[in-house]
C-alpha cells in the first residue's frame, strides 16, 4: 500500500473549477457535524454520518456516506498545549486524526502511521486484533523532526480535530467495533473531555436524506445568483485536498465534475447520466481481505452532491459497485422514474445512483448556516459528483494522486483508462447500447 511515511500539506497551485465554484456559494464554514443533542459536551460533539443524522442537520460538506463516520470538535489552546487521544483501533477501511482551520485541512495522521502501544496490535498494518494507540496534538510549529503519532497547528490556536473512519466493516456500527473507549478519549492536562454517545443508525426512510432516492424532481428553476457553471459534455477535473475547503480527506485525491438538469428532459431528449472507468482494485474487507492487502487503493467511491447545501445524496463504495469482466464500472445517475430496468443494469454490468430529490412537500435540506431548503427552492437542481481515491500505493502510477502531479493538460492521457468517459444519453439509449449510448 502507501509507502510514503509522510504526505505533507503540498498546494499543487491549480483547483478544480467547480471546487471554486461550490465554495463561492457555500460561503465561511459552518461548526462541524452539528448534533443539537451533542451540545454540552467537551470532547467529540459534531458527528457525520447521514443515516445517524435524525435532524439532517450535519449532512454538509460533501461526506461519503457508504457506512462513513466523521467525529469533531473544535479545540482553542495557547502555543505550547498538549491534548492527548487516546483510543482503540477500529474495525473500518481507513482512519485518520485530521486537523483544519475553518474547513481547510491544516495537518493529519493516517492509520498505519500511529503506532500502537505497547503490546498491542495495529490492525492497518498486521493481524487482526484492535490494540489501542496513543496520539497527540500539539499547539505549535511542527519541528524538523515530528514526534510519532503527534500533529501540530503550527500558529492556529483554534483547529477543528476530525477523526474520520471510512467503510466500517460492520455497516450497523458507526464506532467501527471499538469498546474501550468507544471513541477516542481526548485530556488535556489532568482533564478527560467528554465524548457524546454515538448517533445510532436510523430506520429507513425516517430522515430527508433517506428519502432523496425516492422521487423525481419537483424543486424550482434557479435564477440570479443560483445559477451554476455546468457543461452539456461535463469535464473532469482533479481536487487536491491541500487546496480544498470543505473538510477534505488528507489521505484522498477526488475527481469531480458538476451537472445540470438543463441538459434532461424535457429541455433535451436526454434524462440520465452514465460514466464508464477502469476500478482501482482494493482490499474487501467486508468479505474478510485483511485492510492492508496490497491493491491499488485503499478505497474508492462514487457520490452524487448538491452544491447549494453541501449535501451528499447517495455514494456507491467499491464493493457495492458492479464490474464487468475486464473490470470495469458503469455507472447511471437519474431520478428514479428515468432510471434504467434491473435488466438493462444487470446485462450492461451498470449500478443506479439517485440524482437526488425531495421526497415529500414537508422535506427539507440544510446547508452549512442550518437554512432549510424545501421543494419550493432549485435544490437538487445540479449534481456534484465526487470519485474519491483513499490511500494510492505509490505503484500505481494512473491514481488520482500521482496524475495530479502533472500539468493538468497532461492528467487525462496519464491517467488512461482510470479517467471517467461520461456524458448525457436517454434511458431508451441505454437500454440498447450500456455505456455505448455515449457513443451514439
Amino acid at each position: 500500500m502507501w509507502s510514503e511515511k509522510s504526505r505533507s500539506v503540498v498546494s499543487l497551485g491549480w483547483a478544480s473549477a467547480a471546487w471554486f465554484i461550490l465554495c463561492a456559494i457555500a460561503s465561511p464554514a459552518a461548526a462541524f457535524g452539528v448534533v443539537p443533542a451533542c451540545s454540552k459536551y467537551t470532547g467529540w460533539n459534531g458527528q457525520t454520518n447521514p443515516p445517524t443524522d435524525a435532524a439532517g442537520l450535519a449532512n454538509t460538506n460533501f461526506p461519503e456516506a457508504s457506512s462513513t463516520s466523521y467525529f469533531g470538535t473544535l479545540l482553542t489552546a495557547p502555543i505550547g498545549t498538549v491534548f492527548t487521544i487516546h483510543g482503540e483501533y477500529p474495525l473500518c477501511r481507513f482512519m485518520a486524526l485530521e486537523i483544519y482551520t475553518s474547513d481547510q485541512l491544516v495537518g493529519f495522521i493516517n492509520d498505519f502511521q500511529i503506532n500502537p502501544d505497547p503490546g498491542t496490535n495495529n490492525p492497518f498494518v498486521s493481524g487482526t486484533a484492535q490494540g489501542t494507540f496513543t496520539a497527540y496534538l500539539v499547539f505549535g510549529p511542527q519541528p524538523a523532526t515530528p514526534a510519532p503519532n503527534t500533529i501540530y497547528t503550527g500558529t492556529l490556536t483554534t483547529v477543528s480535530l476530525i477523526y474520520r473512519l471510512y467503510h466500517t466493516t460492520n455497516p450497523n456500527d458507526p464506532a467501527g467495533g471499538s469498546t474501550n473507549p468507544v471513541d477516542p478519549l481526548i485530556s488535556v492536562g489532568s482533564k478527560t473531555l467528554t465524548n457524546c454517545p454515538v448517533q445510532p443508525i436510523l430506520p429507513a426512510n425516517s430522515t430527508p436524506w433517506d428519502r432523496l432516492d425516492l422521487g423525481d424532481w419537483m424543486g424550482t428553476l434557479p435564477t440570479g445568483s443560483q445559477v451554476l457553471t455546468a457543461s452539456a459534455d461535463p469535464a473532469w477535473t482533479l481536487v487536491n485536498p491541500a487546496t480544498a475547503h470543505f473538510f477534505p480527506n488528507g489521505a484522498d485525491y477526488y475527481m469531480s465534475t458538476m451537472l445540470s438538469r438543463q441538459f434532461l428532459a424535457p429541455n433535451s431528449s436526454e434524462n440520465l447520466f452514465v460514466m464508464k472507468f477502469k476500478a482501482a482494485t482494493f482490499p474487501n474487507t467486508r468479505a474478510g481481505v485483511p485492510v492492508y492487502a496490497s491493491r491499488q487503493v485503499r478505497f474508492w467511491s462514487i457520490c452524487t452532491d448538491d452544491p447549494y447545501t453541501t449535501n451528499v445524496n447517495r455514494c456507491v463504495p467499491d464493493d457495492a459497485t458492479v464490474l464487468d469482466p475486464d473490470g470495469f464500472a458503469t455507472f447511471v445517475i437519474s431520478d428514479p422514474g428515468s432510471a434504467p430496468s434491473p435488466a438493462a443494469l444487470t446485462k450492461y454490468y451498470a449500478s443506479w445512483l439517485a440524482w437526488g430529490a425531495l421526497d415529500l412537500p414537508t422535506d427539507v435540506v440544510y446547508d452549512r448556516q442550518q437554512k432549510a431548503w424545501g421543494i419550493n427552492t432549485p435544490v437538487q437542481y445540479y449534481n456534484s459528483i465526487l470519485y474519491r481515491q483513499t490511500l494510492a500505493a505509490a505503484s500505481f502510477t494512473q491514481s488520482f494522486y500521482n496524475v495530479a502531479q502533472l500539468p493538468q493538460s497532461e492528467q487525462q492521457a496519464a491517467a488512461g483508462k482510470y479517467w471517467p468517459v461520461s456524458g448525457y444519453c436517454s434511458t431508451a439509449a441505454f437500454e440498447t447500447y450500456g455505456a455505448e449510448c455515449l457513443s451514439q
